[in-house]
């Protein structure tokens, strides 16, 4: 899954704090991308599309696994 260790040595917190931090950080990003969302949308929407065929989905009748 995910071996790679934090790179911020985040502290302990209860549970109260986390919920607090997490609520705060929600209300920024929705911030952020409502006070942005034509510039990012102007940046996605003129990006070309950086697939080659090999990207494709495989055949459902091939399952991965």
């Amino acid at each position: 899954m995910h071996d790679e260790p934090d790179r911020i040595d985040f502290p302990e917190l209860s549970d109260e704090a986390v919920i607090a931090i997490n609520n705060f950080l929600e209300q920024i990003y929705a911030a952020f991308q409502n006070h942005y969302c034509a510039q990012m949308h102007r940046y996605y929407h003129d990006r070309p599309l950086d697939r080659d065929d090999n990207d494709a989905a495989p055949p459902l009748d091939n399952p991965p696994f």
